[in-house]
């Protein structure tokens, strides 16, 4: 061992070692322990709320039930009073799914009579649950309360034929002169439970679930794992348990039969004691304070060489790397740094190089990208050839230096003017290079006699059979009739456009739900026809326009493009265009925005 290692090793080591062991065993084990109980806080506090939804929801449910069961207990179950009261609701409860009254053959109605009101895309639909297929007299929900004569929750389960979904139902009897004549219930859904346990916030990847009272599943983030068994086994309700890579803590949530489990991963929730790294810091700077004390006591002889290092580190640091380092012939800790500056010095000079050499080839990417930028504004059409009858105007900003927004309008005959207006995913070099393939395909398909949705069917069919990348587009392609205004088009997955009418009104023009294309083969696309009517607008766009961003982060809006539309009525379509812009370029200011925008407005004259 070198003489400086032996000098210091003696006053450095047992001091270092004592007081960082020491200290660092106790600093960790209470944080733990810290930490540990501020998660069964936190789970506590999470059973607390979840309880409260839940009772809130199921309260609603029966005191909902009981309210409806007395109002036909008067006596009238017409089919046309039956239909309005459920229907109704349904209207005024967002948390129920559907809702029916099953009648026991009776006076009322001698057959089988269950009409079936539910939700579906927030629609009501209706559905008869006498039918043979689902045959509700043999069904639990209406069983169990008949032979009890009172009201109960099922257990979970799947309504097939029925709600066609997992679901638990509140039944509840209906008496009609001291005779029991009907069963009316009210589903809720476990997707209602499920967003709830889903908005639970545990940690980066913490998550909760709800376990029944027969340990199945209720709602998971997993969906694959909803109504299966979680464990035949009892579990312990409100303490922490460890379970392989997390902790768990079991909450029985009170008043019901359900049990609400949260999982802290275990690597999140210590992921606090990195402060113990903190406090080992302190420590380790307070043993370096004592070893410099040490150092500057035992020899003066040491420093020299080292102040001969700084002052060569000085002119390296003021750029001046040609310095000569002379190493100490002993070698110690002196000489190994002394060489360690060495090398440091090289190192520098050839990251110097490097750099250089880097940014070269920086610049020369910079230029190629401007020459990319260069030749997709040159696919851009120019302009329309002169016709009194249309006026069109377009433009595009793209987010990047190049990007996945275009444009393109041409006629495919004297009277048939092709115009549309696409979004591809992503962003810079890849989304670029997928517009100009599809906008290649695009032209060549347009041809004299095909509807617009032919001419999408088969770009989506050749687009989709090549598409490794995975990569879509989103667009609006119209074919109009510039003598008649017959307006033929298909929106596969684009933005609805606006339509403008010379009296200032507007409407969208909805979507036919098709799809995206470049997805899949084979998918259909629908077009519609309308008649365009004199001066009115077409204007289309893509997405970069209403979610452009300001410096409160408030995106443009959909409000905002249909208050400018109606502004600029009166204007010539490139005053309007111009206006647009200019809205938009005054509500993001100088916002940098993550998504190209693109506008096209057309206006019919005749």
């Amino acid at each position: 061992m070198s003489s400086i290692s032996i000098r210091f090793a003696l006053a450095s080591v047992s001091v270092a070692l004592f007081v960082l062991a020491f200290t660092g065993g106790v600093s960790y084990l209470f944080l733990k322990k810290e930490l540990l109980d501020d998660a069964i806080q936190k789970a506590q506090l999470m059973e607390q709320n979840s309880r409260y939804q839940i009772e809130a929801l199921i309260a609603k449910a029966e005191k909902t039930s009981t309210r409806l069961k007395k109002v036909f207990q008067e006596g009238d179950f017409s089919k046309a009073a039956i239909k309005e009261r459920l229907t109704k609701m349904l209207e005024e409860e967002d948390s129920f799914f559907g809702t029916t009254i099953a009648f026991k053959p009776t006076k009322i109605y001698k057959t089988p009579f269950s009409p079936y009101y539910y939700k579906e895309k927030g629609e009501i639909h209706y559905r008869d649950l006498a039918s043979k297929d689902y045959n509700y007299l043999t069904k639990e929900w209406y069983k169990i309360p008949l032979e009890q004569s009172g009201p109960l929750w099922s257990e979970p389960y799947f309504d097939e034929g029925g709600g066609d979904m997992l679901m638990a139902t509140y039944s509840n009897p209906i008496f009609y002169k001291e005779e029991l004549v009907a069963i009316l219930t009210v589903d809720l859904t476990l997707k209602k439970i499920q967003e709830m346990i889903s908005a639970i916030e545990i940690l980066d990847s913490g998550y909760a679930f709800i376990l029944s009272n027969e340990h199945k599943i209720l709602a998971h983030k997993d969906p694959a794992l909803i109504m299966q068994i979680y464990d035949t086994k009892p579990v312990k309700h409100n303490e922490m348990i460890k379970e392989k890579e997390h902790w768990t803590y079991y909450a029985n949530i009170k008043n019901t039969k359900l049990t609400l489990a949260i999982v802290f991963p275990i690597d999140e929730l210590f992921s606090s004691l990195h402060y113990m790294s903190i406090i080992h810091i302190i420590l380790a700077t307070i043993g370096a304070i004592l070893l410099i004390v040490t150092m500057a006591l035992i020899s003066r002889r040491v420093t020299e060489p080292l102040r001969e290092l700084t002052r060569i580190t000085d002119d390296i640091a003021k750029s001046d790397f040609d310095k000569k380092i002379t190493l100490p012939k002993t070698h110690d800790e002196i000489y190994k740094l002394s060489l360690a500056i060495d090398t440091m010095q090289k190192a520098i000079k050839k990251y110097i190089k490097d750099l250089r050499i880097a940014t070269m080839a920086q610049q020369k990417i910079d230029s190629e990208l401007d020459i990319a930028r260069s030749i997709q504004r040159s696919m851009l059409p120019k302009g329309l050839s002169e016709n009194e009858n249309i006026r069109l105007c377009a433009m595009l900003k793209p987010a990047r230096a190049v990007g996945g927004d275009f444009y393109d309008f041409f006629y495919i005959d004297e009277e048939h003017l092709c115009f549309l207006i696409a979004d591809v995913s992503g962003k810079g070099v890849p989304a670029a290079m997928f517009m100009s393939v599809t906008r290649s395909y695009l032209r060549a398909y347009s041809t004299i006699g095909l509807s617009a949705s032919e001419i999408v069917v088969k770009l989506n069919n050749t687009i989709a059979s090549n598409n490794d990348a995975n990569m879509f587009v989103t667009l609006f392609l119209g074919i109009l009739n510039v003598k008649s205004g017959e307006l033929n088009y298909t929106n596969a997955g684009h933005d609805e456009p606006y339509l403008l009418s010379e009296a200032g009104k507007y409407k969208r023009l909805k979507a036919v739900g098709n799809t995206v294309v470049g997805a899949f083969e084979n998918l259909p696309f629908r077009d519609e026809t309308i008649f365009l009517t004199k001066n009115s607008k077409l204007f289309l766009y893509t997405d970069g326009v209403t979610e452009a961003f300001s410096k409160d982060d408030e995106q443009f809006g959909d409000r905002r493009v249909s208050d400018a539309l109606a502004t600029s009525q009166e204007k010539s379509v490139n005053q309007t265009m111009q206006f647009m812009e200019k809205s938009i370029t005054d509500f993001t200011k100088d916002c940098e925005q993550s998504d190209d925008i693109t506008m096209l407005l057309l206006e019919f004259k005749l």
